[in-house]
């Protein structure tokens, strides 16, 4: 007689990587539609949210099956782990930015003026109406701002307010931000700009308003950045403040020349013409004839 031992495979296995799957399938796809596509905002968030709440739900089961597995002796631990591969994969990126709602203050204005902030002119009628609102931050709120973020403050140049604010245009433009309103320097020497930027990788659209002010010596560079959506900015607000003046530092270090200083015409070279004396044929038979002839010597009478 043979006996026959049957083992039971734990079909929570393969439920956790079924789900793992489908939950980092639907995350791919809300990046995708939110990026390239029509899906707004609200929408993404609430789809990201589902999204990784699935993949850990994945990785529970899969970690109930392999307890099953180890007190039961069955089958099913491969799918477990792949299971739990699929959805640590998934929960990569989410968990890197989680780290930084963690370790940073949930915030989604900033500025380098928290005391006088910048005020909104054309983006705040352009902002949805389910948007956050745009309120002027408190002092607890400016407290938090200048703990976490303390290099976020106006920049200064030595230059006209005119050349501060043509050399921060270029460099928006640069960036590749949106333009809604340029206005140059006027007779008080202000300078503003209002521009829309997007999230690299989930497209998320904030605002940002840009201040230039001084004179024709020094000017002084303002900016806000504020978050149409979400609890907390993740750090990319100060991260694009820093950007913009990190180009325009890279731009004064190029020797960049602004829109003024290439409108000017170039200092045209002064040229010396010299004349030269025009040779004609006859100055040589002009000079002979003028030179005396050599004198013959004198023949005594022999």
């Amino acid at each position: 007689m043979t006996a026959i031992y049957v083992q039971k495979t734990v079909h929570e296995g393969l439920w956790s990587r079924r789900i793992a799957l489908f939950f980092l399938q639907l995350l791919v796809l809300t990046v995708l539609l939110h990026r390239f596509g029509s899906l707004t905002t609200p929408a993404a968030l609430n789809l990201l949210a589902v999204s990784i709440g699935g993949l850990f739900l994945a990785i529970a089961v899969a970690l109930f099956a392999l307890i099953r597995i180890w007190f039961g002796g069955q089958l099913g631990a491969g799918q477990a782990f792949a299971g739990i591969a699929i959805a640590v994969v998934g929960l990569a990126v989410p968990l890197w930015y989680l780290s930084h709602a963690i370790l940073l203050p949930r915030l989604t204005d900033i500025e380098t003026t928290p005391q006088q902030p910048l005020q909104f002119k054309e983006l705040a009628a352009m902002r949805p109406a389910d948007a956050n609102r745009i309120e002027d931050p408190d002092a607890a709120v400016a407290a938090e701002q200048q703990a976490a973020y303390p290099d976020i403050r106006p920049m200064e140049l030595e230059r006209s307010a005119t050349e501060a604010f043509d050399i921060v245009h270029e460099a928006v433009k640069r960036l590749g931000w949106t333009i809604v309103l340029a206005g140059p320097a006027g007779d008080d020497g202000s300078g503003r700009i209002e521009a829309t930027d997007r999230t690299m990788l989930l497209g998320f659209t904030d605002d940002v308003a840009i201040r230039v002010t001084g004179d024709d010596t020094r000017a002084q560079i303002d900016v806000r950045s504020v978050s149409r959506y979400g609890l907390h900015d993740l750090g990319a607000n100060a991260q694009r403040i820093g950007t913009l003046f990190g180009e325009v530092k890279a731009a004064l270090e190029k020797g960049e020349k602004t829109g003024l200083e290439q409108a000017e015409p170039a200092p045209k070279a002064i040229q010396k013409k010299v004349k030269t004396p025009n040779k004609k044929r006859g100055d040589r038979r002009n000079r002979r004839s003028t030179t005396p002839a050599p004198r013959q010597p004198l023949l005594s009478p022999d």
